[in-house]
């Protein structure tokens, strides 16, 4: 006597999206884009870490992601995960520089004892 086979026991097929009409988008399953998540998380990191070196990064792997996904309409669904890696970016990059600059000042002050 066997067992009668649920719907998560089997593999889950995956089909290409089908192109679509001009004014129709394309149907079917859409993809995670990797990078967006990546600098989802490298923004997150810099930001929530303090490791703000990372934010750069983020920044620039988020805008070529949002590239991607503006170029290929219908095919990615992160579009969202991509811009708030991309402006997580911009935030931990101005404040690395605004760091650079204090630090700069700071490092000024001691050398040439001007206040």
């Amino acid at each position: 006597m066997s067992t009668p086979e649920r719907p998560t026991d089997r593999p889950q097929q995956f089909y290409p999206v089908q192109p679509g009409f001009p004014d129709r988008p394309a149907y079917g399953v859409l993809q995670d884009h990797s990078r967006a998540t990546v600098s989802l998380v490298l923004g997150l990191v810099a930001l929530c870490a303090g490791i703000i070196v990372l934010a750069p990064v983020a920044w620039w792997l988020g805008n070529q992601a949002v590239r991607e996904i503006d170029a290929s309409p219908g095919v990615y669904n992160n579009r969202g995960m991509a811009q708030a890696g991309k402006i997580l970016g911009i935030i931990g990059t101005v404040l690395l520089i605004l760091g650079v600059i204090f630090l700069l000042g700071m490092i000024a002050i001691v050398v040439f004892g001007t206040v």
